[in-house]
């Protein structure tokens, strides 16, 4: 896979998102990580909102992880940095890493992989080579969008 950029947009932690001290809880993260995919494939070139005009494949998520590093809290600015790790034969992985804004540290990294299927049959497919194309701009190792990336301590 050849070194490309990390697509980048931002958000901020809000209300919805802290819990009484303030602090994004858990469960706040999958908006980010919806929030980056989404607009990652915007900036592709295939928003979703094409995608359910005629469609005739679908990408349902096989799998989602997060790692949470260090905590955010309300009204931070954070940088979603999103980028495509493995684009395989039926399946690709797209990777959001919430960092605090500016330069911060990595506050969570998360991991999707979508599978492609027929809308009909939910058969596993071929991904088109049309989203291969728009995806490759993004691609890049976990490695090479996390360069200069400064992590939180190790707490044990």
């Amino acid at each position: 896979m050849s070194a490309s950029a990390p697509f980048v947009t931002q958000d901020r932690v809000r209300w919805a998102d802290v819990d009484l001290i303030g602090i994004m809880r858990f469960s706040a993260y999958t908006r980010l990580v919806e929030m980056g995919e989404q607009e990652l494939m915007r900036a592709a070139g295939m928003p979703y909102s094409g995608a359910f005009d005629a469609p005739t494949t679908w990408l349902p998520r096989r799998h989602l992880s997060i790692e949470y590093f260090a905590p955010v809290r309300i009204d931070e600015v954070l940088d979603l940095v999103t980028y495509v790790s493995r684009l395989g034969d039926t399946s690709a992985t797209i990777n959001v890493d919430v960092r605090v804004a500016g330069g911060g540290a990595l506050a969570a990294a998360a991991a999707i992989v979508v599978v492609c299927v027929a809308s009909t049959t939910f058969a596993k497919q071929p991904l088109p080579e049309e989203l291969r194309t728009a995806l490759r701009p993004f691609a890049c190792s976990v490695q090479q969008a996390r360069v200069g990336t400064p992590m939180p301590p190790v707490v044990r």
